[in-house]
């Protein structure tokens, strides 16, 4: 290598080092739902299984929560670190005045919070140490970690209020160590939330809080349309040819009432409000594919070649495994999807055992095939 080579190098080395710390320093300020709570150990309560949203998406703030116990809400706050407070508080109509928030702050390296009342609209109107929500004794912590600050906390309540509102400081404006008066918020905004089916929403495009909640009708349907019709539809066309014409029309009426039940569910699905859920895109890929493959099954059926046709051996061909495929990623999208809304175990095993009963109808079939065609 020459001198030049090696002048060359050491110019780029300052360069690289400082792309190098740049893209460390937005790597560590950065968090997702996709990952796990990096401060779970400093945080006074257990963050397992916690459901997780992007709560304000422009300023990167990251809401996970559960409720843990009988009248037990357990909540944390992530948000970037810019030397200035941040805050989440509950509201019964979405309104700032009225309504009672956590904030939580930085300095030094060592994090605070409180509670503040909303009386009005001025600083003077919002005060520390005082508002509506209970809080549970020594769960109440913010921790600067990575440049993110996390606000956690616990209240005491069989259902926290249907909104949430959050607000973001200017920079360098922090509660005063004095009396803890609050500044102007930098910016602000609210959603309602309905806290009994764990689901946010920003227009009410979600099911009442107290009936059988829209994610579930869901997953219901899907389950039904795609996981259960479809498989059972190929079953009467594969094994029960003898029965002709009768398979044809029963593998028909399966299909189609599967198909139109599907339907039903993606239109739901795309209702329903995904921020912050892991494995959501993938869940809404894998279904707009069986979507498409159900609908150009629906086509290859009204575009079937007569038996006689030279080209209906392609078609059985294409028909057979397009609908085989569908299948498949319909059982595993089931799965996801029950996995992803973090329902009740009995869901997932109800739905294993049909596709172990299935599995074991289909090895029987075909043995019963195998043996008959060689007779």
């Amino acid at each position: 290598m020459g001198a030049s080579s090696c002048s060359s190098v050491r110019l780029l080395l300052p360069l690289l080092c400082l792309l190098g710390f740049c893209f460390a320093a937005s790597h560590q300020k950065s968090d997702s739902c996709d990952g796990d709570l990096q401060v779970a150990r400093l945080v006074p309560f257990d963050t397992d299984a916690f459901h997780c949203i992007t709560l304000w998406k422009d300023e990167d703030f990251i809401l996970r929560y559960k409720n843990t116990g009988t009248s037990q809400w357990s909540f944390v706050l992530s948000a970037p670190e810019k030397r200035s407070y941040v805050a989440v508080g509950f509201s019964g109509k979405g309104g700032m005045v009225g309504s009672s928030a956590m904030v939580g702050w930085s300095s030094g390296g060592k994090g605070a919070a409180k509670q503040y009342y909303l009386q009005g609209r001025s600083p003077e109107a919002v005060t520390p140490d005082d508002g509506r929500l209970t809080l549970v004794r020594n769960r109440t912590v913010a921790v600067s970690k990575s440049g993110r600050l996390y606000l956690a906390f616990e209240l005491s309540t069989d259902r926290p209020q249907p909104y949430l509102i959050y607000s973001v400081g200017y920079e360098g404006s922090l509660p005063s160590s004095s009396d803890y008066t609050i500044q102007m918020h930098r910016d602000m905004g609210s959603r309602s939330f309905k806290f009994a089916s764990a689901s946010p929403s920003s227009a009410g495009g979600e099911s009442g809080e107290d009936g059988f909640p829209a994610k579930r009708w869901h997953g219901l349907l899907s389950m039904m349309g795609w996981g259960v019709l479809l498989p059972m539809g190929m079953m009467v066309a594969r094994y029960f040819r003898r029965q002709d014409p009768y398979w044809f029309y029963g593998h028909i009426a399966v299909q189609g009432l599967g198909f139109l039940i599907g339907i039903a569910a993606v239109v739901l699905g795309f209702r329903l409000n995904g921020d912050g859920l892991k494995n959501i895109v993938v869940h809404k890929v894998i279904g707009i594919s069986i979507l498409s493959m159900a609908c150009l099954q629906v086509t290859a059926v009204l575009a079937r070649p007569d038996k006689t046709s030279k080209v209906r051996r392609f078609w059985n061909w294409y028909h057979h495994n397009i609908g085989r495929v569908a299948i498949l990623l319909a059982m595993a999208n089931v799965f996801l999807g029950l996995t992803i809304a973090r329902e009740v175990s009995a869901y997932i095993v109800s739905y294993g055992v049909f596709v172990a009963v299935w599995i074991m109808a289909v090895a029987a079939f075909e043995f019963k095939r195998y043996y008959e065609d060689d007779d």
